[in-house]
């Protein structure tokens, strides 16, 4: 099964339920709880599926992390990051405040329901 990482811009208005899902996400991940996992990836692409988005590939991902840990080689990625971080993947990100969420997805999302 392929890896792909999608980063989605996370609109203002979606903030918060961005916000308490990761946790959930983060719950699931640090308890072993896969099909928690599995649900809150699920809702998490349900709530950003309209959000301006782009898939990387792992060794795209691996590159992008690459230069952020040579600026910060304490960073430790927790889903979701500050946008100005991500500028290179969205060059129209440019005030503080914004957030883009990671999150590695395996298969096939569809393309037509990833804006870029």
């Amino acid at each position: 099964m392929v890896m792909k990482i999608r980063f989605a811009v996370v609109r203002p208005d979606l903030l918060k339920q961005v916000r308490a899902e990761v946790e959930e996400l983060l719950h699931a991940v640090n308890v072993g709880d896969m099909d928690g996992v599995d649900m809150s990836t699920t809702r998490l692409i349900e709530l950003t599926i309209d959000c301006t988005s782009i898939n990387l590939s792992e060794q795209e991902w691996c590159a992008f992390l690459n230069g952020i840990r040579a600026k910060n080689p304490d960073f430790e990625s927790t889903y979701l990051l500050p946008g100005i971080m991500c500028a290179p993947l969205f060059p129209q990100i440019s005030v503080s405040g914004e957030y883009v969420l990671e999150l590695p997805i395996y298969g096939n999302l569809q393309e037509e329901n990833v804006n870029v």
